[in-house]
C-alpha cells in the first residue's frame, strides 16, 4: 500500500540571524503547504537588534523601548494573509528588563470586528525569562497586525529579549494535503494508548462493501451499526407472526411471544463482517423509545393505535424475553464462530430516556410506550438487570444519551442532572450492572463549551466520580449556515485533546471509547435536522468524494501527536 508521508512544516525561529546577517527582507514566508512563517517582527531599524547573544543564548532579538516609535514595541504585520480564515500560532520566551516589577504582557490582534482577539496572556516579571504560547482563529481583516500590547508597560524605559519565538499561519488551503484514508495515518493507531477509535457504519451500501472495510480495518477498532442492530430492524418491521410459543421469565411469570421474531439475518452477516476484518462492535441498542415497534407494548400484539397496553408484569417478560434473546443468540454466534474475544465489546442497553429539560420533580421522557407501561425509571433499572443476567461479564454495558453535557454546572434541574438520577436509580440496585455512559456527542461550532463550568469535561468527571467510564458515542460537529474548515479543525483538535487528558487508565476511569457518527459527509443525517435543514453539513473527517482526510482529520490526528510529544 502506498506509504503518504505527512508534510510538517518547520517553524523557522523569529530573528534568528548571527551578528553579521542582514536583517530579513520579508515580513513572512510561504511554505510549501500553504501556510506561512514569520521570518521578522516590525519595528524601528534603531530599536531592534537580532541575532544577539544574551544570557548564554544565541539568536535573541532585542528591542529598546526608548528607540521605538511604533504604536507597539513588538508587532508582526498580517497584511499577507488579509481577507482570511487564518489559524495563528504563537510561542516563545520574553524577558523584560528595566525598573523591577511585573508586567501584564498580552499578545493580541488589532481586529475590532474580532474582538481584539488574545493568543497569550500572563504576567512578567522583569529579569526573568516568561514562557508564552497561543493560538487563535480569525477570519482577518485588512491593516492587521499581532502584537504585543502596550498597556500599562512604561515601553521607553524598558528594553524586551524574545527568544525561540515562533509563529506559524495557516490558511484555509494549508490543512493538509488531499489524501485518501487509505494513505493518511491510521486513527485507532495513533490514539492506541489512548482509548479505542469507533465509527458509526450502515450495513447496505457501507460495511458490506470491500473497500470501506479495508478502511475500517485500518482506521477503527470498533464500530456502531446506525441501525441494524436496533429493535425494529431485528423485528424486520413486521406484526408478530400468527406462530405463537411461550417464554417464562426469571420471576417463573409465563406470556405468549413471536415464535419468529427477532430475525438475525443481518445481524449475524455483520457479525461475520466484523469477525474478519478484526473489528468489534459497540451493540446499539436494546431499549430505546424509538425505533421499537408499538405492538411489543400492546396486549395481543395489537398494531392500533387504540390497543391497551399490557400491565407491567407482563412487559417485564417482554422485556427480558427480548434482551434474552438477543444476548444470547449472539454469544451463540460468537461461540459457534470459536472468537477468542467478543466480538460484540459493549451494548447501549438504553439509549435516550432522560426528558429534555428535565427538572428535580420530572426527569424521565414521558412520550414513549416504556413510560406509559411504568410512569418510572423501573424499566430502565429492569433493562441493566436482565442485560447483567444474559450478557458475559466482560461486557460493557452502557447508559447512552444526548445532551448529557447540558447543565453539568449541576445547577438544579437541567437534562445532565437526569442522566445522574438514572445512572444512581441502576447503581442502586445490586441486580443490575452498569459499567459506563455513552456520551452522545452531536455538537456545533460553539456548543457545548469544552472546558470549565458547564462543559462537556465537567460532565465526564461527574460520571467519572460515579465510578463509571465514559464512552464518548455519535460525535459529529455540525456548522450551521457557513462551514469553515479551519474552525471545525480547530474544534476537533479542542475535544480530542480534552479527551486524551480525561482518558481511562489502569489506576482511574475515564473515556475508553470515542466514536463518530459516520464515515463521510455524504448523507450525514445532519442534513435532514430543522435546524441545518437546507444549509449542507460537512460534520466528520473525510471527504464524500474518494474518502479525503478533512482538516478536522489532521485536527484530531494533531491531537494525539501533541499528547505524545509531551
Amino acid at each position: 500500500m502506498k506509504k503518504i508521508k505527512l508534510l510538517i512544516t518547520s517553524v523557522f525561529m523569529l530573528c534568528a540571524l548571527s551578528l553579521n546577517a542582514a536583517e530579513p527582507e520579508s515580513n513572512m514566508v510561504k511554505n510549501e503547504d500553504g501556510s506561512f512563517t514569520v521570518t521578522r517582527i516590525d519595528a524601528d531599524k534603531k530599536a531592534i537588534k537580532y541575532g544577539q547573544k544574551v544570557d548564554g543564548f544565541k539568536d535573541v532579538t532585542v528591542i529598546k523601548g526608548s528607540a521605538v516609535t511604533k504604536q507597539n514595541p513588538i508587532a508582526v504585520s498580517l497584511d499577507e494573509v488579509s481577507n482570511q480564515e487564518i489559524n495563528i500560532i504563537l510561542s516563545g520566551d520574553i524577558k523584560i528588563t528595566g525598573k523591577d516589577d511585573v508586567y501584564d504582557v498580552i499578545w493580541m490582534i488589532n481586529d475590532f470586528e474580532a474582538g481584539f482577539p488574545e493568543l497569550d496572556r500572563r504576567n512578567v516579571k522583569t529579569n526573568e525569562w516568561t514562557h508564552f504560547e497561543g493560538k487563535v482563529s480569525v477570519c482577518i481583516g485588512q491593516n492587521k497586525q499581532l502584537y504585543l500590547s502596550k498597556s500599562g508597560i512604561p515601553v521607553d524605559s524598558l528594553t524586551f529579549y524574545l527568544k525561540n519565538f515562533n509563529v506559524k499561519i495557516e490558511t484555509e488551503g494549508s490543512l493538509g494535503p488531499k489524501v485518501s484514508w487509505m494513505e493518511v495515518p491510521s486513527l485507532k493507531k495513533v490514539y492506541k494508548d489512548f482509548f479505542s477509535f469507533g465509527l458509526a457504519v450502515t450495513y447496505k451500501g457501507e460495511l458490506n462493501n470491500g473497500d470501506i472495510q479495508d478502511g475500517l480495518y485500518r482506521h477503527a477498532d470498533s464500530i456502531t451499526m446506525g441501525n441494524e442492530f436496533k429493535p425494529d430492524f431485528l423485528f424486520a418491521w413486521q406484526n408478530p407472526n400468527a406462530k405463537i410459543t411461550q417464554f417464562t421469565d426469571s420471576t417463573g411469570k409465563t406470556i405468549d411471544v413471536p415464535a419468529l421474531l427477532p430475525k438475525f439475518t443481518d445481524m449475524d452477516a455483520i457479525l461475520g463482517i466484523a469477525k474478519m476484518n478484526n473489528l468489534k462492535i459497540r451493540g446499539h441498542v436494546l431499549t430505546w423509545h424509538a425505533q421499537t415497534p408499538h405492538w411489543f407494548f400492546t396486549e395481543g400484539y395489537s398494531s392500533s393505535k387504540d390497543a391497551p397496553l399490557v400491565d407491567r408484569e407482563t412487559m417485564n417478560a417482554r422485556h427480558e424475553w427480548y434482551i434474552k434473546s438477543v444476548l444470547e443468540h449472539v454469544q451463540a454466534w460468537e461461540t459457534k464462530n470459536k472468537c477468542k474475544e467478543h466480538v460484540v465489546w459493549a451494548w447501549d442497553v438504553v439509549n435516550e430516556a432522560a426528558l429534555d429539560g428535565a427538572s428535580d420533580t420530572r426527569w424521565l421522557r414521558e412520550d414513549s410506550d416504556w413510560y406509559r407501561v411504568y410512569k418510572s425509571e423501573e424499566f430502565i433499572v429492569n433493562a441493566f438487570r436482565f442485560a447483567n443476567m444474559y450478557a458475559p461479564k466482560d461486557v460493557v454495558l452502557v447508559y447512552n444519551d444526548y445532551g448529557t453535557y447540558s447543565g453539568s454546572n449541576q445547577a438544579k434541574g437541567g437534562k445532565h442532572n437526569a442522566v445522574l438520577k438514572i445512572v444512581d436509580a441502576i447503581l442502586a440496585n445490586p441486580e443490575a450492572r452498569i459499567d459506563a455512559v455513552g456520551m452522545q456527542s452531536h455538537m456545533n461550532m460553539t456548543s457545548p463549551k469544552v472546558t470549565g463550568d458547564d462543559s462537556f469535561e465537567t460532565a465526564v468527571q461527574h460520571f467519572v466520580s460515579r465510578g463509571l467510564d465514559v464512552h464518548v458515542t455519535e460525535m459529529d460537529i455540525g456548522h450551521a449556515l457557513k462551514y469553515s474548515p479551519i474552525k471545525q479543525k480547530n474544534r476537533y483538535n479542542e475535544f480530542f485533546t480534552m479527551f486524551i487528558k480525561n482518558r481511562a487508565t489502569p489506576e482511574k476511569h475515564g473515556i475508553t471509547n470515542v466514536t463518530l457518527w459516520g464515515l463521510t459527509d455524504a448523507g450525514t443525517w445532519l442534513d435532514n435536522q430543522k435546524e441545518y435543514k437546507g444549509n449542507k453539513q460537512h460534520p466528520l473527517l473525510f471527504e464524500e468524494r474518494e474518502l479525503y482526510a478533512k482538516p478536522s482529520y489532521y485536527g484530531v490526528m494533531e491531537a494525539a501527536e501533541k499528547a505524545k510529544a509531551e
